[in-house]
């Protein structure tokens, strides 16, 4: 009795179980897979027309990507503090060829990198030296200044060349696996 009782579970709880039955994306640099994105994952890529899009997949069929988008903004609670509440969702479709970009992850030390800290610590000093000249009445000297606009400039560079994104095209691609049967 036991064995047809667990027989018969068993097989009801098959019939809720779902084997990856969805197509799914793939994201690769140089022919190496970077991400894998499938029913239920989340996607955050940038349109072809520059729009930034964001949100959860809810089904990926015929070269289409479902996504559900939350509009979510911050309210005011009685108290008076902000609180993120979502305003509306909504169900989109886009072709995965519409994607034109997938925005970068954030790294640590990513105000170095970009060359934020090289800009404020170039500009600060310029501007300390000055000001400290001018208050002591002594001279500014130009090699100085120059030397801290210079580091300025430098991060000014790295900021401007500095990728936040990955574009699709050469070195990125993205390739849609089919897993549906014909």
């Amino acid at each position: 009795m036991q064995r047809i009782l667990l027989c018969i579970f068993t097989i009801l709880l098959l019939n809720y179980c779902e084997a990856q039955t969805s197509d799914f994306l793939v994201l690769k640099k140089n022919g190496t897979t970077i991400k894998t994105y499938m029913k239920g994952s989340a996607i955050d890529f940038i349109h072809k027309n520059g729009s930034r899009i964001a949100g959860t997949i809810t089904k990926i069929v015929n070269d289409s990507i479902y996504l559900m988008w939350y509009d979510v903004r911050m309210a005011t609670t009685y108290w008076g503090t902000q609180v993120q509440d979502t305003v509306t969702k909504n169900e989109m479709r886009f072709h995965y060829n519409e994607i034109g970009a997938f925005p970068r992850p954030s790294q640590s030390f990513e105000f170095v990198r970009n060359g934020d800290l090289f800009m404020i610590a170039g500009v600060g000093y310029a501007f300390l030296h000055t000001v400290n000249g001018l208050i002591q009445h002594t001279e500014i000297n130009p090699a100085v200044v120059g030397v801290s606009l210079g580091v300025a400039a430098v991060g000014f560079t790295m900021k401007k060349l500095r990728k936040y994104t990955f574009p699709i095209g050469k070195k990125y691609t993205l390739d849609y696996i089919s897993l549906a049967s014909k």
